[in-house]
């Protein structure tokens, strides 16, 4: 798998993006999600639809997307899919490199156990856990801990923060440092934080209009601000709540995925396909951006160095932690060239 193998015109990069795949090193693979795409657990073409998709990553929901009525037909469905998969796989053992990051979004704890006890899920990254509270948390990451030290597996995490108890500004720090403690115990397991900002925005029954990205809404932008204060600076990697208009203001997706990245979260949940390329272009390393993060990673001084870009300064300690990141992303995501960006990508 690798970032923008449409792209026929190669002039575009100054390096291109690297091939990774689920059986990746974690520091590749949580900042390989990019646009991260969701699709009903009970989708009649569930195969063909991820194979055909443009995404990295597939979150196949047996959750939100599923009426409690059907549950147990998705499940089928679900073990199905990873069958057909292992099959594929006796036929061709090249065919797990060619699969984007599939995860499973759950619903409830004797769901993981079901789905882990009926099923190798071979080929499965990870599996999503929505409105993550350190109490039921913990609960989860065991019963995942426990199942890849018995089968010598290396099957991720990604919490979903979007409860109450985080968005409500007087019990927030608390919550935060509780699911924290949690996360820390099982750090090797957590591949990703997720933000649910629409469960955020219907607490209070607030619903942004396509003019405005979510970091307009102040109260949501109050609490990815913390978030990513309590986390970041830990070195977990935090995706970016969803976008959930896909045709109008283009410009506004746009604007709100640069401030995504500007905010250190890296990747983001899409409802639809058109989405994919802009936010995955849009992630991508610029040339000036990686040589400064050459330039500081392999300064042999520790103070202030001149970008060879001569329009700022390149502060080694303070901007070291940065460095390491766009390095990371450059391989993921490539590096453009310079005069080129994400309208050259996306043509």
């Amino acid at each position: 798998m690798r970032y923008f193998n449409s792209i026929k015109d190669k002039s575009i990069f100054y390096k291109e993006p690297e091939d990774f795949c689920f059986s990746s090193e974690k520091a590749v693979l949580s900042r390989g999600l990019g646009a991260t795409i969701y699709m009903a657990a009970t989708r009649e073409t569930l195969m063909k639809d991820v194979l055909n998709t443009t995404s990295c990553t597939v979150v196949i929901c047996l959750e939100d997307s599923v009426a409690t009525s059907l549950v147990e037909k998705a499940e089928i469905n679900l073990k199905e899919f990873f069958n057909e998969i292992q099959k594929r796989v006796k036929e061709d053992k090249y065919f797990l490199d060619a699969l984007p990051l599939i995860f499973i979004r759950i619903r409830d704890r004797d769901q993981l156990n079901r789905l882990l006890n009926t099923s190798k899920l071979e080929g499965l990254c990870g599996f999503v856990i929505p409105k993550f509270r350190p109490i039921e948390g913990i609960e989860y990451l065991e019963v995942l801990s426990e199942f890849n030290e018995k089968n010598n597996r290396n099957i991720y995490a990604m919490p979903i923060i979007e409860t109450p108890e985080v968005m409500y500004k007087e019990t927030r720090i608390q919550e935060l440092l509780k699911i924290k403690q949690v996360l820390d115990q099982y750090k090797k397991l957590i591949l990703n934080i997720r933000i649910g900002g629409t469960d955020f925005s219907g607490i209070y029954g607030l619903r942004r209009s396509k003019a405005v990205t979510i970091y307009d809404v102040t109260v949501i932008n109050d609490c990815i601000g913390d978030i990513v204060n309590m986390f970041k600076r830990d070195d977990y990697v935090i995706s970016a709540p969803v976008n959930e208009y896909f045709q109008g203001n283009l410009e506004v997706l746009i604007r709100e995925v640069v401030l995504d990245k500007a905010n250190g979260l890296i990747g983001k949940t899409v409802i639809h396909p058109k989405q994919i390329e802009i936010v995955n272009c849009l992630m991508a390393v610029t040339k000036e951006e990686y040589l400064d993060s050459e330039a500081i990673l392999n300064s042999e001084l520790d103070g202030v160095i001149r970008s060879s870009y001569s329009n700022k300064m390149n502060e080694v300690k303070p901007h070291l932690k940065w460095a390491k990141e766009i390095k990371l992303l450059s391989r993921i995501t490539g590096v453009l060239n310079d005069g080129r960006d994400f309208r050259d990508m996306l043509r």
